[in-house]
């Protein structure tokens, strides 16, 4: 039998990590950044395993609904600002990396999540 993992209570503010795509005037293509967004946790859908609905506001602004595995808190589904960051700040560096060699306006990325790197005392 799989060990039972904490779930979040309902009404709990977690934070996760999206792609998002925006234009720069003059260039014809969109443009990548990784943004930390906030949901609430709204319910649970058990079937062969426990999913954690999250109800918050995408980077564009729009209320959506997302669904995460409960073994995926902790790994891409966090209690804070900062432990999300830090996954943002992975995702960027990986992708400059990769991508590095294609220059500006997607390179470097912009970081909207860079303040919150600091948050109750978490640096990375």
């Amino acid at each position: 039998m799989p060990k039972k993992q904490h779930r979040p209570a309902i009404g709990t503010v977690m934070y996760h990590v999206h792609e998002h795509l925006y234009y720069v005037p003059g260039y014809a293509a969109p443009v990548m950044e990784y943004s930390v967004c906030s949901g609430i946790v709204k319910g649970y859908f058990e079937g062969s395993y426990v999913e954690v609905k999250v109800i918050g506001k995408d980077p564009d602004g729009f209320l959506t609904p997302w669904m995460y595995k409960l073994s995926d808190v902790g790994s891409r589904c966090f209690y804070t600002a900062a432990e999300a960051a830090a996954l943002a700040k992975g995702k960027t560096d990986d992708y400059e990396r990769i991508w590095g060699w294609t220059g500006p306006p997607g390179i470097p990325m912009r970081r909207p999540w860079q303040d919150l790197l600091t948050e109750k005392g978490h640096t990375v």
